[in-house]
């Protein structure tokens, strides 16, 4: 072969050579580098490879409020406070739908930072956040709020006492066990201010009224009177109810005000530091509450609370739990128009009941 042929053959092999080797470098980058392609559009783009991403789990923490600004749960709260408001709605200026008193268990269906929701009777109703805390359901938790008597149990025994009486009693009596307060020992009552409705006969035809009903619902009743005409100390009274074997003694009475726009009920029990009966205090403030609460839904009638005091006789004197419900204001016309009414005494009664099924089964 001529020189010149083997010269142009060499550079021919090298050329070759030189080809192979920059195509296989191309082979090992394409993996790790990125690649330079080109769109429809006839731009080039740059694809990088995306590494795998973690699922995403969602929390309880990140779940979203409801429409009505809530965020959804299915648990249980327990109140914290002697009474607490429960609302219609996630408002202090809305109707309250009924009280609780302390330590009492609900189920919780949504929560903000200052509304807890709560179920009861089946339906959503408010509670002010810092009156409730987490809690488990007891294993006999019932959703609904028990308004009947177990007729498995030994009937429930009551003792009513309509408060004050025909003619006063001016003996006076220690206010309590060992004190050396003295009170006088039955009043007369108040009067109405527009139509002169005697309280003592007022009072003692709501606790009729309320012996009937009851027993008709399976308690034993007891009066401390069915008369108008006795005499028969606020001590006298208590002692009674103490050796009556009972579980509970409400008085029946109303109230009156220099402030003739006052209208509504009230509960009056002992104070927490009472030197006479303090362990009395807790149930007897539940019993307080069970009534108002059923009051007011069956009445409507304006809730000024319970009222504690250890200047009551009857209820210092009183050994079972003892609560003082005053029905209205005889200072004011609509209250005492409402009182004397027929129809309005079956709201009242009826509300008395239920708060007494709802302490029992609770």
């Amino acid at each position: 072969m001529p020189f010149k042929n083997r010269y142009i053959l060499f550079f021919v092999v090298c050329a070759l050579m030189f080809c192979l080797v920059g195509c296989g470098s191309d082979k090992t980058t394409e993996s790790t580098e990125t690649v330079s392609t080109t769109t429809d559009a006839g731009i080039a783009t740059t694809a990088v490879p995306v590494p795998e991403l973690p699922e995403v789990v969602t929390t309880e923490a990140e779940q979203v409020m409801d429409s009505s600004g809530f965020y959804p749960t299915s648990d249980y709260v327990k109140t914290v406070g002697e009474t607490i408001n429960v609302r219609v709605e996630p408002s202090t200026d809305s109707n309250i739908y009924m009280l609780l008193g302390p330590d009492e268990v609900v189920k919780r269906s949504g929560y903000n930072s200052e509304w807890c929701r709560v179920v009861i009777d089946g339906e959503n109703f408010y509670i002010y956040a810092d009156y409730v805390v987490e809690t488990e359901a007891p294993a006999d938790f019932d959703d609904d709020i028990a308004t009947s008597s177990d007729a498995s149990e030994e009937p429930k025994r009551i003792v009513i006492d309509p408060g004050k009486q025909a003619n006063a009693n001016m003996v006076m009596e220690p206010v309590g066990p060992d004190s050396s307060e003295t009170k006088m020992g039955a009043s007369d009552g108040f009067t109405g201010v527009m139509q002169g409705t005697s309280e003592s006969e007022l009072n003692l035809e709501y606790a009729l009224m309320l012996k009937a009903e009851l027993e008709s619902r399976g308690y034993e009743v007891v009066l401390t009177r069915e008369s108008n005409s006795v005499d028969l100390t606020n001590k006298a009274r208590a002692e009674f109810a103490n050796q009556a074997d009972a579980d509970i003694l409400i008085r029946l009475q109303m109230n009156y005000s220099s402030n003739s726009e006052l209208s509504g009920v009230m509960a009056i029990t002992m104070t927490k530091q009472s030197p006479y009966n303090s362990q009395l205090y807790t149930e007897s403030n539940v019993l307080a509450t069970r009534l108002l609460q059923h009051l007011m839904l069956q009445t409507g009638a304006s809730n000024h609370g319970i009222y504690e005091t250890d200047e009551m006789t009857l209820i210092n004197w009183s050994n079972i739990p003892v609560v003082a419900i005053n029905l209205g204001y005889l200072s004011n016309e609509s209250d005492e128009s409402n009182l004397i009414l027929d129809s309005y005494k079956i709201k009242v009664v009826d509300g008395l009941a239920d708060g007494i099924d709802s302490y029992f089964n609770n």
